[in-house]
């Protein structure tokens, strides 16, 4: 045999298997959790919960770090431009798939510029009207914004915020005419519907329940596709009359792309396993969070239809690219 040939495979040989060495003693060193938003929130309350499981699972630090920016842009953009080698990771969530038909100029993309690893939560989305309006079920609210074209309004964080977007996706299947009220997010929104200055809004339950338990706000519907267990009598959106509609804010974890094999099959089996721990779920029911804990492929799917599903909606609405 050539002897050419069997130095070149025996390289070859060794290079395989150091390779293989080197992710098989993955991670050695502390992996960042990238929180592409301020911290306080609930995408930020989720990965600290379940980083601090995996990080025992994967016998490495893991730093959650906030950075926030441009709606999520800023964070992801940080991610996907890491080195694909496991030790800076995404956290994330609904905007994350608004923002590829949302935003123009997108610095990455979105499908081809990410690993999906695992899809960790969601939030049951709520209706919410301030609590003296004159409707108290859904079917009511259908029937008075039907009978004031134009003179219904709701509130968001902004314009392209997961409220702003789940609202107008209604208000399109509904075939009805809502005025949007965008804020500088999510608190000053809230204050003015609870104020009774806006009429309705959606938002994810865990940061209304609150408000909906002292009597501030009423809950007319969910959006997600089943019941919220909080809510039992509060029927979806959905099972009114609008068997398409869905939406809930999920979060799950991405790396960037290239991101070999092993080390996504070690980081899935680590982030869901956490995100089922018992002291894990204690902590997102807490927060009207509903855990998930599932793998790549799950969340792969997902972020695919909740890009389609966003794009329909901002082109109906003629939405403008911020």
């Amino acid at each position: 045999m050539n002897p050419i040939r069997i130095l070149s495979a025996s390289l070859a040989a060794i290079a395989c298997a150091a390779a293989t060495g080197a992710h098989a003693a993955y991670p050695d060193k502390p992996i960042v959790l990238v929180v592409p938003f301020a911290p306080g929130g609930s995408t930020t309350v989720v990965a600290r919960a379940v980083a601090e499981r995996a990080q025992q699972l994967l016998g490495q630090p893991i730093i959650v770090e906030n950075k926030p920016g441009a709606g999520s842009v800023v964070g992801s953009n940080f991610v996907a431009k890491a080195a694909p080698d496991g030790y800076t990771l995404l956290v994330g969530q609904t905007g994350f798939a608004v923002n590829e038909s949302l935003r123009k100029d997108l610095p990455y993309d979105t499908l081809k510029d990410f690993t999906p690893i695992a899809l960790l939560a969601d939030h049951p989305g709520v209706f919410l009207a301030q609590a003296q309006k004159p409707y108290d079920t859904f079917e009511q609210f259908i029937a008075y914004a039907k009978a004031n074209p134009g003179k219904v309004t709701y509130s968001s964080a902004g314009v392209g915020s997961w409220p702003h977007l789940s609202m107008a996706m209604f208000a399109n299947d509904a075939n009805l005419s809502l005025v949007h009220v965008p804020y500088q997010g999510t608190g000053p929104a809230k204050a003015d519907l609870v104020a009774g200055r806006v009429d309705v809004k959606i938002e994810a339950y865990a940061t209304s329940r609150a408000m909906v338990e002292d009597g501030r706000l009423k809950v007319l519907a969910v959006t997600s596709t089943e019941r919220a267990a909080e809510l039992p009598d509060k029927p979806t959106i959905a099972e009114s009359g609008y068997p398409d509609y869905e939406t809930s804010y999920w979060i799950g974890v991405l790396g960037p792309a290239g991101l070999p094999a092993d080390i996504v099959s070690k980081l899935q089996q680590a982030f869901t396993t956490a995100a089922k721990d018992p002291k894990v779920i204690a902590q997102m029911e807490q927060q009207s969070i509903v855990p998930r804990g599932l793998p790549a492929a799950d969340l792969d799917v997902l972020l695919k239809k909740e890009i389609t599903k966003w794009q329909k909606v901002i082109e109906a609405s003629n939405m403008e690219k911020q």
